[in-house]
């Protein structure tokens, strides 16, 4: 099955689906062709037409939505609101971000977030996950009330960072 026609003139759709009949694409009442579109053309003529008299063609009407139903239909509401909102309200609800939420639903569903990771991974499992997929820094992660510290790592200060074990290796010599 294929679409033919979508219209909002029923004239026009009488004349899409007569076409379709005399092409011997669509059945009326059980004809085709020029035998099939007489009956077509007499239902027409009296007003008797029957959609449902079609074989091989299917009429689906429904109303003519215009733009202020939208608000009639969830759906066609928030297609239309997506549509015309600015693009970082859009990239905040596609990518799922919590800056538009209170901060008391957002402190909520945070601390539930942590309390899974907590559920689901254990020591350095759940350390790694803190850091590398939620990106926190080890004061955060003991302010959250996680005991990991065996897992934090040490940054040696910058003064120590060029210090190397060699050079002191060889002044005992």
């Amino acid at each position: 099955m294929r679409l033919i026609a979508a219209t909002t003139d029923e004239e026009m759709l009488k004349v899409i689906i007569g076409s379709e009949i005399l092409l011997g694409v669509m059945d009326y009442r059980g004809f085709s062709n020029m035998k099939g579109f007489q009956q077509f053309r007499a239902a027409c003529r009296n007003g008797d037409e029957r959609y449902d008299d079609l074989s091989y063609g299917f009429v689906e009407k429904t109303e003519n939505l215009l733009l202020p139903d939208c608000a009639k239909e969830p759906l066609y509401a928030r297609t239309y609101k997506y549509l015309n909102m600015l693009d970082r309200e859009f990239d905040e609800i596609r990518n799922g971000t919590l800056e538009t939420l209170p901060g008391e639903r957002k402190h909520q569903i945070l601390s539930k977030a942590l309390e899974w990771a907590a559920a689901h991974y254990d020591g350095w499992e759940l350390y790694r996950h803190l850091k590398d997929s939620l990106g926190m820094e080890d004061q955060e992660i003991s302010r959250a009330g996680f005991e990991l510290d065996e897992f934090y790592e040490d940054e040696a200060p910058e003064d120590e960072a060029d210090y190397e074990p060699e050079d002191d290796y060889e002044e005992e010599l």
